[in-house]
């Protein structure tokens, strides 16, 4: 609320007051076409007659000029103030003169406190602040308003309202949106909140199209359902949906939001909805998915499958009809059969192997021809050397970068451990990922002391390989009570999978390494989820960043879907092929000469869904990034990581060491 100033009967006129009534005075007189009575000729009662027909003619400077100059009257009468103050603050604002205004309004509050509740002050007030430029003012009113539930509902939505506006014209769009939630969720009935969304959605519609666009930046996954969130997207599709090709790949948005948007009234949702569905028809979205459903990765198809179908139907069930095909990418010829697929089958998830993938675009005209014809996304960490994500393909899954980036911030955001080094296997996998940490390490502030390679296959040679890489002297065998000199780093990351990890954590607690941070891969996590009889005591320590939780929302949500209609458990592949589907669904069939840049348009608004697994986003050049969640193995599969605890399991480690070299200490002083 805005500080006032002391009480008055009737509060005394400015001295610059005057000086404007003599310009305005002289100014009418000049007007050849308009007659301006003088004030001084006229009595209070003639002069409110006058001051009234000017305010209703709108001629304004004519009103500001009376309705100043009854303040100045000694008779006017106590009844007539309000209406006298409301409408010299409205005059003086129309005429640009802002000051005025705001010594009105003050005045006319400082002679009743309650008028500040009356939704015409409000309204004056805030224009006026806004005209004077006095934005802290304002910020210091609006909490004061959202605070003051003593003031009419119907004053703080008309100010809702206004601070929308005052936000967005600054291009503050999240903090325009954000206001306005904050106001409705204080609506005290169903009827206040449905009259704020009609308000809203007639503001909406009165925008042109790129400031829907601007405000739609603003709408979160989080938020994309509740208001004013959910009537932005929904005025997105309607601008959007210019045409028959354009309105398949909004549809699905419109009917979703239309469907489970958290509003008092839905129904103008609804209605609108219809009247598109008329004039365009109901959408048929095709979707393809490359699969291994038989050989060695037959049962990892199968799982995807299975959640691609409960997407399926459970689209359905909201009106979604998806038109799902299968290729098995284990029977040859299967790209024929892909290419050979109707155009609106324009989405496509998978291939799951790489060989399949580069069959898309090696070889031949015609497999080159699929990924011009079809928005591919892959179920792969990388598109290769060949292609550029965002242009000739998109990847729906986890990229190296993404678990590396993962680990770093623990290791260096969370547990303060800046000086690392890599211990990885002489095969591809392995120094792909050795290159991508060396890469992704220095920008996060992680500092790479050390690098070891190590012959897959010879177990042998593994021992003496860690013994390289933590500088264990040659002689340590010959005073093995002796402690091991530390090494200068904290953290390992070593990029294997985890029967291989099982092997290779021993032999560095056999170097006194156990007060290290061991950091792992997503082939750890995957291998967790059926793992049992884990030997804790050597993973205390261990991280690997996985695109799976059961236990997070949407894997608890996926779960009860799965269980209701008895589709058995969950997984990281169920996951997969249920976010694919619902996602593809959202994008919708791509219309005819569709380019990268309308995929990647179709993308920002199709990946604000609710991910089952880890959610992934799309920049704006559409490339993904997953945000992994990270686990450290426990006796029966895995937990997920708390920082807290890690940093306390490491610092107990430390200690455990720094008793050890004491004593030895110790006794080397009594020997001698």
């Amino acid at each position: 609320m805005p500080i006032m100033k002391k009480n008055t009967t009737i509060p005394p006129i400015l001295r610059s007051l005057a000086l404007l009534a003599l310009a305005a005075l002289f100014l009418f007189s000049c007007a050849p076409r308009q007659t301006v009575p003088s004030a001084d000729l006229l009595s209070t009662p003639n002069l409110l007659v006058e001051a009234a027909a000017a305010w209703e003619r709108r001629n304004y400077e004519a009103a500001e000029l009376y309705y100043a100059a009854l303040l100045e009257r000694p008779d006017l009468t106590p009844g007539a103030l309000p209406t006298v103050y409301e409408r010299l603050a409205d005059s003086a604002i129309r005429s640009g003169h802002y000051h005025q205004a705001r010594i009105a309004l003050e005045d006319w509050a400082n002679m009743d406190a309650s008028v500040v509740r009356l939704r015409s002050w409000e309204r004056l007030y805030l224009d006026t602040m806004a005209a004077l430029n006095r934005g802290e003012r304002l910020q210091n009113h609006l909490r004061w308003l959202l605070a003051a539930t003593d003031v009419p509902w119907e004053t703080r939505a008309d100010a809702a309202l206004w601070y929308g506006e005052y936000f967005r014209n600054r291009g503050d769009f999240d903090r325009s949106l954000e206001t306005l939630a904050g106001f409705y969720v204080q609506a005290p009935s169903p009827a206040d909140r449905a009259a704020m969304e009609a308000a809203y959605r007639a503001t909406l519609q009165s925008l042109d199209n790129t400031r829907i666009m601007e405000l739609s930046r603003a709408v979160t996954a989080e938020a994309q359902w509740r208001f004013p969130y959910v009537l932005v997207g929904f005025e997105r599709g309607v601008r959007e949906a210019t045409d028959k090709a354009a309105w398949s790949g909004v549809w699905r948005t419109m009917r979703t939001l239309a469907a489970r948007g958290e509003l008092a009234d839905r129904a103008p949702l609804e209605q609108t909805l219809a009247a598109l569905e008329a004039r365009f028809g109901l959408p048929r979205v095709g979707v393809a998915m490359a699969l291994p459903l038989s050989g060695p990765f037959g049962k990892v198809g199968a799982g995807i499958l299975r959640g691609a179908g409960l997407a399926q139907w459970r689209l359905a069930q909201d009106a979604t009809d998806v038109d799902l095909r299968v290729i098995n990418t284990d029977i040859p010829g299967w790209e024929a059969r892909l290419a050979a697929l109707p155009a609106h089958y324009s989405v496509v998830g998978g291939p799951l192997q790489v060989q399949n993938f580069r069959q898309l675009y090696e070889g031949t005209a015609s497999g080159r021809r699929i990924l011009d014809s079809r928005a591919v996304f892959a179920f792969l960490a990388s598109l290769g050397d060949d292609l550029t994500e965002g242009r000739d393909a998109w990847r729906f899954f986890s990229s190296r970068d993404d678990e590396v980036r993962s680990l770093v911030s623990l290791s260096v955001d969370q547990l303060g451990i800046k000086d690392v080094a890599i211990f990885y296997p002489e095969e591809a996998f392995g120094r792909a990922m050795a290159e991508t940490f060396y890469r992704e390490a220095a920008p996060m502030g992680a500092r790479v002391r050390g690098m070891q390679s190590y012959p897959p296959r010879e177990l042998k040679e593994w021992s003496q390989r860690v013994a390289r890489l933590l500088k264990v002297p040659a002689n340590f065998k010959d005073n093995k009570d002796a402690p091991l000199p530390q090494p200068d780093f904290g953290a390992v990351f070593l990029p294997d999978g985890w029967g291989q990890a099982q092997t290779l954590l021993p032999n560095f607690f056999f170097y006194e390494g156990d007060q290290l941070l061991y950091l792992g891969t997503s082939l750890w996590s995957r291998a967790l989820d059926s793992a049992r009889n884990v030997d804790e005591h050597y993973y205390r320590l261990a991280v690997c960043p996985g695109a799976w939780w059961e236990g997070s929302d949407g894997g608890r949500a996926l779960q009860a879907a799965l269980t209701e209609e008895g589709l058995g458990q969950a997984d990281f592949w169920v996951a997969l092929g249920y976010d694919f589907v619902r996602f593809a669904g959202k994008i919708g069939s791509l219309p005819a000469g569709w380019t990268p840049a309308d995929v990647n348009d179709r993308i920002a608004s199709a990946s604000r869904m609710d991910f089952s697994m880890a959610p992934i986003s799309w920049n704006g050049q559409g490339v993904a990034m997953q945000e992994m969640y990270l686990f450290s193995p426990a006796r029966n599969g895995k937990r997920l990581v708390n920082a807290a605890s890690l940093a306390d399991s490491i610092a107990k480690a430390k200690a455990r060491r720094d008793r050890r070299l004491e004593a030895y200490e110790q006794r080397q002083e009594g020997g001698r």
